[in-house]
């Protein structure tokens, strides 16, 4: 079982969101006042701007269930970024060094 979910439910319900708003804006009678269409409209750019935030990312954000603060999550996935990058080799001086390193192995009663 995973602690993470994608973030898509947020993509859809702002669509919803933003859809409903243009339905509504439809279905309203031409005397409605300024000030309530203004807010409808509102409503709707807002909506519009989450979902293009959200769309400029290069992945889906997640949502994390399990136990932590933001900021402990947060930090444990940068270190966790950092050790698979150094894995990768991505830090070339980083990286090789630590692949050439030989493990001791010590051997109980010798």
């Amino acid at each position: 079982m995973t602690n993470f979910l994608p973030a898509g439910i947020i993509n859809d319900r702002l669509a919803d969101i933003q859809q409903a708003v243009r339905e509504l804006e439809e279905m309203l009678p031409a005397r409605t006042s300024r000030k309530a269409r203004a807010q409808m409209a509102a409503i709707r750019q807002a909506a519009e701007e989450l979902l293009e935030f959200i769309q400029a990312f290069p992945c889906q954000p997640l949502i994390y269930t399990g136990k932590g603060s933001t900021e402990e999550v947060i930090d444990r996935l940068e270190w966790l970024l950092v050790f698979s990058q150094l894995e990768a080799g991505e830090f070339p001086g980083l990286g090789a060094a630590r692949r050439k390193r030989k493990r001791r192995i010590t051997v109980p009663g010798s």
